[in-house]
């Protein structure tokens, strides 16, 4: 036998299981579809008997009324007979609506047991590719480009601190330092030269304003000094 052979008899042979589980799967649901189609006519028919029970029940009644007990007694003969039927079918009922629970309840684990099988498959393919061995490789990759990385990054920043540690530049800031406090100085001295000359002006011009008051205040007096020395 060859390797297409081989091939073919195993495709056949995948091809005959899926379909054996297939026709499981169909029959199952059939068997649950007749257990409830069962269920729901021993109920319909416990349905009418029970209605068939009133009816014999009040014609009983009736019978008794009009004192016709042998009537009654055949009557109530029926009803007894209709009440044993209805005891059986409810026996029956009982019997098919245990084996639907149990069937529903076994076609349901089933499925979960199923389910679980191939997510724990998923899981164990999954793990393959993710082993220990495999996961210390990648972190030690990991870690060792990451100190590629911090050593590129500390040589290329050891020229820039070569001239920020410069001494010829330390000395030139030094001395832009002392320009810059120089020129606060002169600016200062500025500010307080403009402020001597603005307070000399200020009491120059109050002192003329002063001497401006008095002279008016002069005027003043000597027009009414007149006012006074004027006749009436």
């Amino acid at each position: 036998m060859n390797i297409f052979e081989n091939l073919f008899n195993k495709k056949q042979k995948e091809t005959e299981t899926k379909t054996e589980k297939l026709d499981k799967e169909i029959n199952n649901l059939k068997i649950i579809n007749e257990l409830r189609e069962n269920i729901e006519l021993i109920e319909k028919r416990n349905l009418f008997i029970e209605t068939h029970k009133t009816k014999l029940i009040i014609e009983a009644k009736s019978k008794l009324n009009n004192n016709d007990k042998k009537g009654a007694l055949l009557i109530l003969n029926k009803k007894k007979k209709i009440e044993e039927e209805i005891n059986k079918n409810q026996g029956s009922q009982l019997l098919l609506e245990n084996q639907l629970y149990n069937l529903e309840s076994a076609n349901l684990n089933k499925h979960i047991i199923n389910s679980l099988s191939k997510s724990n498959k998923a899981i164990h393919t999954l793990n393959k590719d993710l082993n220990i061995d495999k996961i210390e490789e990648l972190m030690d990759d990991i870690q060792e480009e990451q100190d590629n990385y911090n050593t590129i990054q500390s040589i290329m920043g050891q020229p820039l601190q070569h001239i920020y540690e410069d001494d010829e530049l330390n000395k030139e800031l030094e001395e832009l330092e002392e320009v810059e406090e120089l020129e606060e100085l002169e600016e200062l001295k500025e500010l307080e030269e403009v402020e001597e000359v603005e307070q000399i002006e200020n009491s120059e011009e109050l002192k003329e304003l002063e001497e401006l008051e008095q002279i008016d205040k002069k005027e003043k007096n000597k027009k009414t000094k007149s006012k006074l020395l004027i006749p009436l």
